[in-house]
């Protein structure tokens, strides 16, 4: 008996469990029938109001999960309306960004449409968007906000239906990202895959509309770029690598690895005539206080540090090909910061351990040589082109300490006036004490002298400069200092010594020691060097500092000024004895023919 009350009672519970399932199903497949067009008004209306009439979305279909408190909406497309933002453009409201969205299926987890219905309030916990094309067109039609008092808000536009929009989270997944920038003459279009985006509690309503905390009402946006391989310029002649960047609005630090900037082959640049080119990579790279809502609508970068972490940069020279004709002012790094098209300012940038090396070849031995300054560290201050920043702060100035060819320390204070017409710097350091046979990579190939021994103790330099004229003074200890003179072999393209002129020189113009000798007074020499307007920046500074150098070891202007006339004078006698030599030959061989 007691066994067919329970089986009978499992019945019962059986059937009213299929009952509920199927109740359950039948209005949830009446309820989506009916809720799904509702929702498709509500985010139709909701973008269009919102954005005031900017824009507006569409798709093909959608599907409400009651049960689950799910809503898939499929082929959905975000894009502006031309019509409107012309009318912006004429009132002067227009945004410098446009956004056009196209993803084939949108899910809206945890939503709560009950509660909007009732209560107008759009509820979502989760916004997934898997593989979505996001293009993003860059115009700058103004320079700064143009928010007026009475400026209509986001939530003022859509209280009429809602009284608030809360979404917990909203994930963009794989985004085939396209960007349009006509800021400038030309068109420039870059394309970077692998783009994640995650918003985190955006809230628009009565509190958050004035909030300037958010961005776009999110109260965090995450940005994680991925794997990214482009070319850079019009020309082309670079590519941007990047191994991956972070970059999160609530912390405002952007961090990225295995960042490059990597330079074609050395024909490339031929062809185009480009005499110098670099190339540049840091292991870290770090920005903070960056304002990516800043960045977004004005390209302001700001960032109150800098920090680069361990890398390279090498800057390669080709000799063969001739000098830009011109005045190369803009090789100035305080005129070069003017040129960059973007209003930026950077009051710290950190170098930690970055590597800087020179590579080019001599004009006359068409050898490759170079000048490396590794393990620089150090900081710059207030790199900036804004001109508000520079009537406050209008100078540049670097601290660094480094290894000049890996072995000496070497430790310099360079300053740049960012506004003065003249185009004013310094720089004083000085060098510590290095094996002067060390500096062989760059005085054969570029000097065609090879030093044989000597030893630097220390060197000290105080540099006044401006666009025309650099003066000061340039201290150089030494001793035990010997070279030899160096020629091409033009058939074996091999060095060879000068053994006379090496011998007449060590003999009668190197000077051995600074100071002579134990107890003297050191030579320090004053030195003043007119700049060629073609004459770039960085070899402005190597002349400047090489008319010292030469001076302190004995070869100052006076005596290269003789050595000079003295070669001029040796290649005329040259001549005349080998035109005598000639015409003597000439009357032996007439004799000759006369006697027979």
């Amino acid at each position: 008996m007691t066994a067919v009350i329970k089986n009978r009672v499992k019945k019962i519970l059986i059937t009213v469990l299929i009952a509920l399932a199927v109740l359950i199903t039948i209005i949830a497949f009446f309820v989506n029938r009916y809720w799904s067009p509702i929702l498709a008004g509500k985010v139709r209306s909701t973008i269009l109001v919102a954005s005031d009439s900017l824009y507006t979305a569409n798709f093909t279909d959608a599907d409400l999960h009651i049960v689950q408190g799910k809503l898939v909406i499929f082929n959905l497309t975000l894009k502006p309306n031309i019509k409107v933002y012309n009318r912006k453009l004429k009132n002067g409201t227009a945004p410098n960004n446009l956004y056009t969205l196209k993803v084939k299926r949108i899910v809206f987890k945890h939503i709560h449409p009950f509660m909007m219905y009732y209560d107008h309030k759009l509820e979502i916990g989760q916004i997934v968007i898997s593989k979505p094309t996001l293009q993003v067109h860059y115009r700058q039609v103004r320079g700064r906000d143009t928010v007026e008092k009475n400026q209509i808000t986001a939530w003022q536009r859509i209280s009429p239906m809602l009284k608030s929009v809360h979404i917990k989270q909203v994930m963009f997944n794989d985004v085939d990202f396209t960007y349009n920038d006509r800021s400038g003459i030309t068109l420039k279009i870059s394309a970077i895959k692998e783009v994640n985006l995650t918003g985190n509690e955006l809230r628009i309503d009565s509190l958050t509309q004035h909030d300037s905390t958010r961005f776009y009402y999110f109260k965090e946006l995450q940005i994680e770029l991925n794997n990214i391989n482009q070319p850079l310029g019009r020309d082309s002649l670079y590519r941007l690598k990047l191994k991956q960047l972070n970059y999160s609005t609530l912390t405002s630090k952007l961090l990225a690895t295995g960042v490059g900037i990597v330079p074609a082959a050395d024909s490339a640049f031929i062809k185009k005539g480009v005499r110098t080119y670099y190339q540049f990579d840091t292991d870290t790279l770090q920005l903070n206080d960056f304002s990516l809502k800043k960045f977004n609508k004005f390209r302001i970068i700001y960032g109150s540090n800098l920090l680069l972490n361990r890398g390279n940069f090498v800057v390669f020279a080709n000799r063969g090909l001739p000098a830009p004709k011109g005045n190369r002012l803009q090789s100035f790094p305080n005129v070069a910061l003017q040129r960059i098209p973007n209003s930026f300012t950077l009051d710290t940038v950190e170098l930690r351990n970055i590597n800087i090396t020179y590579r080019g070849y001599g004009r006359k031995s068409r050898k490759q040589g170079s000048v490396s300054f590794n393990g620089t560290s150090g900081n710059i201050y207030n790199v900036t082109n804004n001109a508000k920043a520079n009537n406050t702060r209008d100078t540049m100035r670097i601290e660094v300490t480094t290894r000049l060819m890996d072995s000496a320390p070497l430790h310099a204070n360079i300053k740049f006036n960012l506004t003065d017409s003249a185009k004013s710097y310094s720089y004083k350091g000085w060098v510590g004490n290095i094996d002067l046979d060390r500096l062989n990579k760059a005085t054969m190939p570029f000097a065609l002298i090879k030093i044989t021994s000597g030893w630097l103790d220390h060197m000290d330099f105080d540099i006044q400069a401006n666009k025309n004229v650099s003066w000061g003074k340039v201290a150089l200890h030494y001793h035990d200092l010997k070279v030899h003179l160096l020629k091409v072999d033009s058939a074996a393209g091999n060095y060879k010594h000068r053994m006379l002129v090496s011998l007449m020189a060590n003999a009668l113009i190197v000077k051995r020691n600074n100071p002579e000798f134990l107890g003297a007074v050191p030579r320090s020499v004053d030195v003043r060097y007119v700049r060629e307007p073609d004459t770039p920046f960085f070899k402005a500074v190597v002349k400047t500092l090489a008319q010292g150098i030469k001076a302190s070891v004995g070869y100052d202007a006076a005596t290269e000024k003789h050595v000079k006339q003295m070669i001029v004078q040796r290649k005329l006698d040259k001549k005349r004895r080998q035109n005598k030599r000639e015409l003597r030959q000439r009357r032996r061989n007439l004799r000759r023919r006369m006697g027979n």
